[in-house]
């Protein structure tokens, strides 16, 4: 069984695992929106390589701050470009 001090260094770890991907996603999403929150051509060819890598619509959305319905369009249209 873990001790309270083995329990409170785990949820530092995690807190500290956390806050570095915050900080990552806060990232992708000043590279993949605009200040009008349009996607720009890192957002989109974001989504094309997360959904190749098989990444969740669902999942990309959170990531970008935007809707499923939206990722799924800019896939589609993309997909069609290609």
């Amino acid at each position: 069984m873990a001790t309270i001090d083995q329990l409170c260094k785990k949820i530092q770890q995690h807190a500290k695992r956390n806050e570095e991907d915050a900080g990552l996603i806060h990232i992708i999403r000043e590279k993949a929106k605009t200040d009008s929150g349009r996607l720009t051509d890192f957002g989109r060819n974001f989504i094309v390589s997360s959904m190749q890598t098989g990444m969740r619509q669902i999942d990309i959305a959170k990531i970008l701050d935007v809707t499923p319905s939206a990722v799924n369009q800019n896939a589609a249209k993309l997909k069609d470009e290609s």
